[in-house]
């Protein structure tokens, strides 16, 4: 899905399509971008340009800015365009401390997602 909004540069994100939490994440930042005006693509991880590019992993990735973020990075740059009571979290996830945190927080949840959260895939029942 592409939301273009302004005339600014679209950010783009990579997303892995199959993971709930993922998916979930996905709808947030798309309705974060329509609010604040940004321009946002999104495609999976798996898609011709993702894998043209190198991102075949499972980590989510935003091209912002003429950046590349990934992980906690591709988040915390997120934030920049949620609403306003929540931006907060990307400036106190940035100070040193709480920035190793804030990594290491996604990693255990990156991990576990699929355990925690489910996947999107036809599940085939187990006998």
């Amino acid at each position: 899905m592409i939301l273009r909004m302004d005339r600014a540069a679209p950010w783009t994100l990579y997303y892995d399509g199959g993971c709930n939490l993922c998916h979930t994440s996905k709808l947030q930042a798309e309705a974060w971008a329509e609010r604040s005006g940004r321009a946002l693509d999104v495609d999976v991880l798996v898609s011709d340009a993702a894998l043209a590019k190198g991102y075949g992993g499972q980590e989510m990735i935003l091209e912002a800015d003429g950046k590349v973020f990934r992980a906690a990075e591709a988040w915390l740059k997120l934030m920049e365009i949620a609403p306003w009571y929540l931006r907060w979290v990307a400036f106190v996830a940035r100070l040193a401390p709480i920035g190793w945190l804030a990594k290491k927080g996604y990693e255990v949840v990156a991990r576990n997602r699929i355990k925690w959260f489910g996947s999107r895939e036809c599940q085939i029942p187990r006998r």
